[in-house]
């Protein structure tokens, strides 16, 4: 008797838990890591890079509504809410004039999820997701008057993730995760200070990345 109930239990703790199909809203709180890599000021007169900017970290949440289907697939669309950014280098041979890029990122994206279930509570995902953002950014050089003209531009982005996910009710599900995000080149626009030959010829440039570690909620409808 005791044998049998004890392979009750294991084959009960087994046994993959029912996808259930329908529309849920979910929220995250995600503490961001960006960097901007690759990162260039484009002007004649420098020769090199002398440090490299700062990856910068920052708290941001996103929101999103999506569908549940059968077998642990799911897609929604999410929206980030703005983030801000500051990256600061240093180019030869002018060490003493520091660049300071300011980006706010958002991002709507569309993601596409594969719940692969531990127990009938525990399950284990993979993500993928595309999507747009939308970039602001500016940048000074030295001091604050002597600034790069704003820009806005909207990029192509892409994630991939992974996360596990609790089952407390039929109704909530609670989670943490991790992805990583593309979000394309960024660039400031032109020099409005006059430089040492009077031309508008510089301007500050990178590709931003984000890593994100998040916590979720997502309650089914």
């Amino acid at each position: 008797m005791q044998k049998l109930s004890l392979a009750l239990l294991l084959a009960a703790i087994a046994t993959p838990a029912a996808q259930a199909e329908g529309w849920y809203g979910s929220a995250k709180l995600n503490s961001a890591r960006q960097n901007l890599s690759s990162s260039l000021l484009t002007s004649p007169r420098v020769s090199e890079r002398v440090d490299a900017p700062d990856s910068t970290k920052t708290f941001t949440s996103s929101f999103a509504v999506g569908y549940a289907f059968r077998e642990g697939w799911r897609v929604e669309g999410e929206y980030t809410l703005p983030s801000n950014s500051t990256f600061k280098s240093y180019w030869a041979p002018f060490n003493a004039n520091v660049n300071s890029l300011h980006t706010q990122s958002q991002r709507l994206m569309l993601n596409g999820y594969k719940d692969i279930p531990i127990n009938p509570w525990l399950s284990f995902y993979g993500m993928a997701g595309v999507g747009v953002a939308r970039i602001a950014t500016d940048g000074y050089q030295s001091n604050e008057t002597r600034r790069f003209a704003s820009n806005r531009q909207h990029n192509l982005a892409y994630s991939l993730g992974l996360g596990l996910d609790a089952k407390v009710t039929e109704e909530l599900t609670l989670g943490v995760g991790y992805r990583y995000v593309a979000m394309g080149d960024v660039e400031t626009g032109y020099n409005t200070f006059a430089n040492r030959i009077n031309a508008r010829d510089e301007q500050l440039k990178g590709k931003l990345k984000e890593q994100n570690l998040f916590l979720e909620a997502r309650v089914a409808f």
